[in-house]
């Protein structure tokens, strides 16, 4: 799972899923309270059905959430309902059922629109507008700008999002193509007016990037137990590495925390002397 985690590690397979839960509601309420947080989802199977391991990752904290939903409850569970940050994310409709704050991912669109470029000739300009737009708001965004100077980029930049779509096209992936871009519209310049947030949502699919390779080398999750085990060893991983912390020191650490734990409930309680 981890190259400074030995693979026979008892610590790991055995009690580290169970004490490290505590640090686990650590990392959720850590990002909870984050101004941004990345997210995205893929699939997975628990006992051979279809769930969704969903990534919640800020600069310094990832947490993952194995659930047999793909809907708005997640993330509701997740963030808490009164979440007030923004999340970067793709076009998947259970983010703006969640939230109105959101900035729609560049990385995304861009690449649908290269793929519709590709499959019909109407597609090409709108690309190529499109790449432009988003290379010209990077290099203006290098400035030290005001907040005026800010809205009024963020003016400009969706005047000429408007003109994209606005564009009369025949049926087929141009028009699906402007369809998503109109869609979230709202959510597209978010990045503009708020310099802490990315407009492309990459650091949520890295995070999946691992999760993905296990996925393929365990095939199926069992039952609950292997959820609750997967979710919170990935958590655990992904934060310890963010903070620059050693896996397997971080491991041994939980261990004994959760053998401290042990040892005081098991200790029966001194009744008190009248």
């Amino acid at each position: 799972m981890d190259r400074d985690v030995p693979p026979r590690c008892p610590e790991v397979t055995l009690t580290t899923p169970r004490a490290g839960r505590y640090e686990y509601e650590q990392i959720r309420r850590q990002i909870q309270q984050a101004d941004v947080v990345h997210v995205d989802e893929t699939g997975i199977k628990r006992d051979g059905e279809q769930a969704w391991i969903w990534t919640f990752t800020t600069e310094n904290h990832t947490l993952y959430a194995v659930r047999e939903s793909r809907g708005s409850d997640v993330p509701a569970e997740v963030l808490g309902e009164d979440f007030a940050g923004t999340i970067v994310c793709d076009g998947w409709t259970a983010y703006p059922a969640f939230s109105s704050n959101l900035q729609r991912c560049w990385a995304h669109i861009l690449r649908e629109a290269e793929d519709a470029a590709e499959k019909q000739a109407e597609g090409e300009p709108i690309y190529r507008a499109l790449k432009q737009l988003y290379v010209a708001l990077q290099t203006r965004l290098e400035s030290d700008l005001t907040v005026r100077e800010r809205a009024e980029l963020q003016r400009v930049a969706r005047r000429e999002l408007e003109s994209l779509i606005e564009r009369s096209v025949p049926d087929g992936p141009v028009a699906t193509l402007l369809g998503k871009i109109e869609g979230g519209l709202d959510h597209w310049l978010t990045f503009i007016g708020e310099p802490a947030v990315s407009p492309t949502n990459n650091a949520a699919e890295n995070a999946l990037r691992e999760p993905v390779v296990l996925r393929k080398l365990i095939g199926t999750l069992r039952n609950d137990r292997g959820m609750f085990v997967h979710e919170t060893l990935l958590s655990l991983l992904a934060t310890w590495r963010q903070q620059g912390r050693n896996p397997y020191e971080e491991f041994k650490r939980v261990a004994r925390d959760n053998e401290m734990i042990s040892r005081a409930q098991a200790v029966p309680a001194v009744a008190s002397s009248g």
